[in-house]
């Protein structure tokens, strides 16, 4: 397992998604730590939201990702959407390899879209 402090907010990481359930997310791609730093050293567990390469067709859904692209400093290996509404709960084991970190501006966005979607109180 990775040092603690590597799976800090912002990090980007190979996670295997499988088994998966229903319409669940399902296989082995990257995923962005959502959850909390300070959280994220004190559990075995962290919130990640998923990259997907596919291009939805409803326009809807533009309101729910963030267009990431590809750069030496996210590790990404192509230009993917960052699916904000999808957050899920994984042990650190089904984290594999750590790629990098999602620009603060795109990190920015995506909490902006995820308060909205979880109906948080922003003040």
């Amino acid at each position: 397992m990775a040092e603690r402090s590597d799976y800090g907010l912002g990090s980007i990481w190979i996670v295997t998604f499988d088994p998966s359930v229903g319409t669940e997310i399902r296989k082995i791609r990257p995923a962005l730590v959502i959850s909390g730093t300070v959280f994220n050293a004190q559990r075995s567990k962290v919130t990640v939201l998923p990259f997907t390469s596919a291009r939805p067709n409803d326009p809807r859904i533009q309101a729910a990702v963030v267009v990431v692209p590809s750069s030496l400093q996210n590790g990404l290996s192509v230009d993917s959407l960052l699916v904000c509404v999808e957050p899920m709960t994984f042990d650190k084991v089904r984290l594999i390899q750590r790629l990098g970190e999602l620009e603060p501006e795109l990190l920015q966005q995506a909490q902006n879209i995820l308060r909205r979607y979880l109906s948080l109180n922003t003040g």
